[in-house]
């Protein structure tokens, strides 16, 4: 089965709830790293496809115009990045299901030692991917 995906905009932001607090003690998350999820523009139809992985499963939402515009406005102050959507085989990979892994799975990037928000966010920016929010901000702007 192929893909015609492109390319994500994977994004990072904290949603730690109260809920499932006990469960997480250990882990104490960077700010504004306590979870991750993409977007993804589709031409055919128009609109922004959203996708995340959290404990009520895999959820995925097809964003209205006036949606996707809260939501961007909504994570302008979170981390963004731009990730191409890759091919990284590998015959096995035993992990947990989280937001994290299945963010990894989704674009294609695989390291096994990866299990934060954060440390996917710091393992992307070294593999190249570019923000976001950058991206947009110099965009128009003449170089001097």
């Amino acid at each position: 089965m192929g893909s015609v995906q492109k390319e994500w905009l994977v994004y990072f932001y904290n949603a730690r709830t109260v809920r499932y607090a006990k469960w997480t003690w250990w882990w104490k998350p960077k700010p504004g790293f306590s979870h991750c999820g993409a977007l993804h523009y589709d031409t055919n139809v128009k609109h922004w496809i959203h996708v995340e992985f959290n404990h009520a499963g895999i959820e995925t939402t097809i964003l209205s115009p006036i949606a996707a515009e809260e939501l961007f406005a909504k994570l302008y102050d979170f981390k963004i990045l731009i990730c191409p959507k890759k091919n990284d085989w590998h015959l096995m990979r035993i992990k947990e299901l989280s937001c994290v892994s299945f963010v990894m799975r989704l674009i294609g990037f695989y390291k096994w030692w990866i299990i934060t928000p954060y440390q996917l966010y710091c393992a992307l920016l070294k593999a190249g991917y570019k923000p976001f929010w950058e991206k947009r901000e110099n965009h128009g702007k003449k170089n001097s």
